[in-house]
């Protein structure tokens, strides 16, 4: 094991951690509230923009301010319901529930952060062999390798970036199946 398993360790632990005291209501709505809040500045800005211009020049930065006001303006007000919302579950009989759905999504969500690393990874050094020996030694490595075709698999064709060659688990020879390891007793 390799100081990066030890990160990959930490981040899945952290998020899972974070996520079991916030609860899954607050985590799915909070991941929510920043969706709406892009929507609602998205659908705002013909009708921001020409007032934040009046205040602000030039016409780009003016643009830029409507909906950046817009988006903070709905992301607070969304983010107070969410935590009422969030509090009454947790104070309720499922709170309990809540709080370990909440660990579960928290460990799918810092495992989905380390295959999004490992693609980014992967586009800025797509050379394997060039990657620090801890990194390509990491027992995690073949796992985020694999998560990562999976999530790439999923991607419409002209979105899917090229992955890093050999980093994923091979399958087995006829060989290695019919010859398995001999045990130590």
């Amino acid at each position: 094991m390799t100081w990066v398993d030890g990160l990959v360790l930490a981040v899945i632990l952290l998020s899972a951690g974070l996520a079991y005291f916030r609860g899954l209501v607050r985590e799915v709505l909070g991941i929510g509230a920043w969706a709406g809040a892009v929507i609602a500045a998205i659908i705002a800005e013909p009708q921001a923009t020409p007032i934040a211009a009046q205040y602000v020049q030039p016409p780009w930065l003016a643009t830029g301010a409507a909906v950046g006001v817009v988006f903070l303006l709905v992301l607070v007000v969304l983010k107070i319901l969410i935590a009422w919302l969030a509090g009454k579950v947790q104070r309720s009989a499922l709170g309990g529930v809540d709080r370990a759905l909440g660990l579960l999504f928290g460990a799918a969500r810092g495992a989905f952060l380390v295959v999004v690393a490992y693609i980014v990874a992967g586009l800025l050094l797509p050379a394997t062999d060039k990657w620090p020996d801890p990194v390509r030694e990491a027992r995690s490595l073949p796992l985020a390798a694999d998560g990562a075709a999976w999530v790439v698999a999923k991607l419409p064709e002209e979105f899917r970036p090229r992955l890093p060659e050999g980093t994923g688990r091979q399958d087995p020879s006829m060989d290695q199946l019919l010859r398995p390891p001999a045990r130590s007793r």
